[in-house]
């Protein structure tokens, strides 16, 4: 397994929940690597990739967000392994690229996010409660990788843990979420 965290200056640490105690499957983890390091690893590795940061429809956000570390130029080593893409929009690029595994679509992950691009109305201490949710989906995609849970589940399941959160915005960011055939 090959996890590849780009954190930037905001919150997108949450995340790094995902792979805590994952030693059982020998992870290779690389925060902020380079695009050499990530296509080199990427290429090595022959089973699941993690992929988590800030992005789009074009690929996965370097450490700056003035570029990309995946994108199009990653694809040829992408598309043979099973991939869990967690950044805005990674469904997106799956789709374009006929990728496989669980992506996420637009996904509030901060209160700028929650504001400006998904137009929903600023509530109390709401920078907690996404930094909450943010943790315990992390955690949810921990407990997934660990118990071996096919990818192709993933979407229904997550789906299922959040029917009754209170949140508008968690079902926002869970209802866009799906796996594809691995």
């Amino acid at each position: 397994m090959l996890i590849i965290h780009m954190i930037t200056q905001d919150d997108t640490r949450d995340f790094s929940h995902i792979y805590e105690e994952l030693d059982v499957f020998e992870p290779t983890i690389l925060i902020n690597p380079s695009k050499s390091e990530a296509k080199k690893a990427i290429m090595t590795e022959d089973d699941t990739i993690v992929l988590i940061g800030h992005g789009n429809e074009n690929g996965l956000f370097n450490q700056r967000m003035d570029g990309f570390i995946i994108d199009s130029n990653s694809v040829q080593f992408l598309r043979e392994k099973t991939i869990v893409g967690i950044w805005c929009y990674a469904g997106n690029f799956a789709d374009r690229y006929d990728l496989h595994g669980f992506f996420s679509s637009m996904f509030i992950s901060n209160p700028i996010e929650l504001i400006e691009i998904a137009g929903f109305e600023e509530f109390d201490n709401c920078a907690d409660v996404i930094r909450e949710e943010n943790v315990s989906f992390s955690n949810k995609i921990n407990s997934l990788l660990r118990t071996n849970v096919p990818t192709c589940e993933w979407a229904d399941r997550l789906s299922e843990s959040v029917k009754d959160n209170p949140h508008k915005f968690v079902h926002y960011n869970y209802e866009a979420m799906y796996s594809t055939d691995n």
